[in-house]
């Protein structure tokens, strides 16, 4: 196994640590922590088998130090076999990290530099590559841009309505995220002659996007700045306006930092709902007659809707649709809303399909003379294994 080349994958969470290990593009094993009733509960699965992970931390932030000994104790790998790179999602609104690269000593800096910037994700990343550096510090780390695939959008769809020379110098201009995501998916459907010219991804889940792909480029998303922009999510506003924004701020007494905790934290469905930001429950509730559950659901639908328009118009038209993401994989009544109204660009769900097709490969929801509507899960750690191995072969 010592010739093949090994990819590890991190994906950190806030309540979660999640490791996936590749051999030549192909899924070896994952690696997950989650913190649960005040301890760390930690499992290797490989071959369909699942392995405790013996742990006494306190907490998620050292829990790396158990992956090489988990490989090695369920024989997943040999001691003998070495790394050859190691990738980590990087979430960052600057232009330099709308690329792919190795993540020096410089590279982390310029990190730390800009962490006010985005700091929900930025610090978890930070803290997680001291972490993986300690434990393996002559692997290569390879930053993997959640915004690279975006990189291709025409200048027109990057800025906001202000001075474009502040604009270039600040760097507040639409990154787009989910890349990662929509990579993944483009890649799947061209290895499987399912992409179309002009297909429009809908990545729903507790963060959500909508992005226009044109010929296998990205030329417009719902996310900006941040991933706050855009769609209604599980706990986040997305599209606000600044004024209201700033009023939420004074009426609420909140600092900066506090106004954006309260628009990605505590808006979005969990806002206007109330009571919780999981889609199972709050469609319960909506069963039940709960008004403002109603009212979360059918927002959150329709901004979905109105964004697929925008991403048809982008392209001057739409060839297919695609859903993924836990919501887009898994709720088919979310699915059978959306394409509700969705007839006049000429895609209309076949409601029996669609109602037992959950997490699938690439199902097709829409009835026989529609245009396809597929649902495919997404594989964002493959995706970053794929992406850490190439950078590494380009490097040779």
């Amino acid at each position: 196994m010592s010739s093949e080349s090994l990819i590890l994958v991190v994906n950190p969470g806030s309540s979660s640590r999640k490791y996936g290990l590749y051999a030549v593009g192909q899924k070896r094993a994952t690696i997950n922590f989650e913190f649960e009733d005040n301890k760390v509960i930690g499992k290797v699965e490989c071959d369909g088998q699942k392995y405790p992970i013996d742990c006494n931390d306190a907490d998620l932030s050292g829990v790396s130090s158990h992956i090489l000994p988990s490989l090695h104790k369920y024989e997943i790998i040999s001691p003998t076999d070495e790394l050859t790179a190691i990738g980590i999602r990087v979430v960052a609104p600057v232009m330099r990290f709308t690329k792919d690269e190795l993540l020096t000593d410089e590279v982390e800096e310029a990190l730390h530099a800009i962490q006010q910037k985005a700091p929900l994700h930025i610090t978890t990343v930070l803290a997680e590559i001291k972490q993986i550096k300690s434990h393996f510090p002559s692997t290569p780390l390879v930053a993997v841009s959640d915004t690279a695939f975006h990189a291709t959008k025409p200048s027109h769809a990057w800025y906001y309505g202000i001075d474009t020379k502040f604009a270039d110098e600040s760097g507040i201009k639409r990154y787009g995220y989910h890349g990662i995501s929509i990579g993944s998916i483009v890649h799947y459907l061209t290895e499987k002659s399912l992409l179309a010219p002009k297909t429009i991804i809908c990545h729903l889940g507790s963060g959500s996007s909508i992005t226009a792909v044109h010929d296998s480029k990205s030329v417009e998303t719902t996310m900006g700045y941040s991933p706050l922009e855009g769609l209604l999510m599980a706990s986040r506003s997305g599209n606000i306006d600044v004024s209201a924004a700033l009023a939420i701020k004074r009426e609420l007494g909140l600092t900066d930092d506090g106004l954006e905790q309260y628009l990605n934290k505590q808006s979005g469905l969990l806002g206007v709902s109330g009571s919780s930001n999981d889609i199972r429950q709050l469609i319960a509730s909506e069963e039940a007659g709960d008004k403002r559950t109603k009212l979360a659901l059918d927002l959150f639908v329709y901004r979905i809707q109105q964004s697929i328009g925008q991403m048809a118009a982008s392209m001057n038209g739409v060839d297919n649709i695609v859903f993924t993401g836990t919501i887009g994989e898994r709720s088919a009544i979310i699915r059978e809303r959306i394409m509700a109204r969705l007839e006049y660009l000429g895609f209309v769900c076949d409601k029996d399909v669609n109602n037992n097709t959950f997490e699938p490969s690439d199902a097709n929801i829409a009835t026989a003379g529609s245009k396809p509507a597929l649902v495919v899960s997404t594989d964002e750690a493959a995706e970053i294994a794929r992406r850490a191995a190439q950078y590494m072969q380009n490097q040779k």
